[in-house]
């Protein structure tokens, strides 16, 4: 490695270390020896002397009204180098936050109409891709209802990309509407009557879905933000855990 190279490395720029390495080379000088020596524009010369001074990697002193500069010794390189690693360990945790706020950020989505749920409902096995999974609860079977032979054939791409999916049904499904309960891919538990819920709600990778079928048209709000997720799918855990087989 060259000396221009480790005063790269340092954090200096090409011409900063041009300038300073002359100075170590040509001693205490005025401006012209350092300018002849680095092999720098004259205005450039004095802007990077400036930078120097101001990070301590050059002084200056007047004699005979003439201003002479002076390199600092390497090791203030080091001092340097010090402070600013300081200077960073203690923005860090600052740097940390910005960044955890930014993924903690949530994207909304909604989706109005049968034709806006399908769009949603085709982009979320995407999203899950071949073998992942997603659970959904409070499904009341309005699913087959509004969207019709859509539901058997979301089923049967479920099936042929190997989505698995544990779902838990209102209990008045297994009586009114057995033809959904033949058609589902996947795991199934009941919600007791007294606990039923008209809105499905989806939970798959770092994404809630709502759907909501009674509204007029009905509508999916999308929501993507993982510790919203992480917390509906600990919601479902208990309530798997309670529903019946």
């Amino acid at each position: 490695m060259t000396d221009i190279e480790a005063l790269l490395e340092s954090g200096l720029s090409e011409a900063e270390a041009k300038v300073y390495l002359a100075l170590l080379e040509t001693g205490e000088s005025m401006a012209g020896a350092v300018i002849k020596k680095a092999g720098l524009h004259r205005a450039t010369t004095y802007q990077v002397l400036q930078r120097l001074a101001e990070k301590g990697l050059v002084s200056s002193v007047i004699k005979a009204k003439k201003r002479h500069f002076s390199a600092a010794e390497p090791q203030r390189l080091m001092d340097a180098l010090r402070q600013r690693e300081e200077r960073l360990s203690e923005a860090l945790p600052r740097l940390s936050g910005i960044m955890r706020a930014n993924k903690e950020k949530q994207d909304v989505e909604v989706y109005s109409g049968a034709r806006g749920i399908r769009t949603t409902l085709d982009a979320m096995l995407s999203e899950i891709g071949a073998g992942g999974e997603y659970l959904d609860f409070g499904v009341s079977g309005l699913f087959v209802d509004v969207m019709g032979s859509y539901w058997h054939a979301w089923q049967r791409r479920k099936k042929k990309m190997g989505i698995r999916s544990r779902v838990i049904f209102n209990e008045e499904v297994k009586v009114k509407k057995s033809e959904l309960l033949r058609g589902y891919y996947g795991r199934a538990r009941f919600h007791p009557r007294e606990n039923a819920s008209l809105t499905d709600t989806m939970i798959y990778r770092d994404t809630v879905m709502l759907i909501i079928w009674t509204a007029h048209p009905p509508i999916a709000v999308v929501v993507k933000n993982a510790e919203n997720a992480k917390s509906y799918r600990n919601q479902f855990e208990m309530m798997w855990k309670a529903a019946k087989k």
